[in-house]
């Protein structure tokens, strides 16, 4: 895997960093790419050098966080299982959430709140497809075909943390986060 150039790195951030403050002010929708680009202090030229429009921005963001995400799991979490791999995950995707609570309401205010939905749902698929194969050739026993798990797994997450952020995120963000990792738990472990 080659690595990235870190200009390209600071930039990435830069354009990152910025995307979430300007998130925290409005909606996706009226995010434009100008204004973006104004406050990285990024080239427009230079954005479209990495990023084809706001979405595929969005797609790389979501892919960075996931990356994150499972860096700190594996690092500090140390799960010995995919199981508990899973059940660590949904509370770190649950704390982001209740920590980034303004910018998680402009989404939902969004009117493309079902595309950037989807766009996630089908990234989380793809992951917890890829890691669910891994983890089946290392001798892990799946109850069902690796695609069907996925599926359950990322639309059943989703749904549950899209219906806790719409019900006022009332219930304490670490409950939801053990009953989401005990469903996936019990989904995975009763294989």
């Amino acid at each position: 895997m080659q690595k990235e150039d870190l200009r390209v790195k600071k930039t990435k951030k830069a354009l990152t960093e910025a995307f979430f403050k300007l998130l925290n002010e409005k909606p996706f929708e009226e995010i434009t790419i100008n204004e973006l680009c104004e406050r990285a202090d990024v080239r427009r030229a230079t954005f479209y050098k990495h990023y084809t429009d706001k979405l595929n921005f969005l797609t790389s963001i979501v892919k960075s966080l996931r990356n994150t995400f499972d860096t700190i799991i594996w690092k500090s979490d140390k799960p010995d299982t995919t199981s508990k791999y899973y059940v660590a995950y949904a509370k770190r995707v649950v704390t982001f959430i209740s920590e980034n609570e303004r910018l998680i309401n402009n989404l939902i205010e969004s009117e493309l709140l079902l595309p950037c939905f989807n766009l996630i749902v089908e990234q989380n698929y793809i992951d917890t497809r890829d890691r669910l194969a891994k983890s089946e050739s290392a001798g892990m026993k799946l109850c069902a075909p690796v695609d069907t798990i996925a599926i359950m797994c990322s639309g059943g997450v989703a749904q549950a943390i899209y219906f806790w952020i719409k019900d006022g995120m009332k219930k304490d963000p670490d409950i939801l986060a053990d009953e989401i990792g005990s469903t996936i738990s019990a989904m995975l472990g009763n294989c």
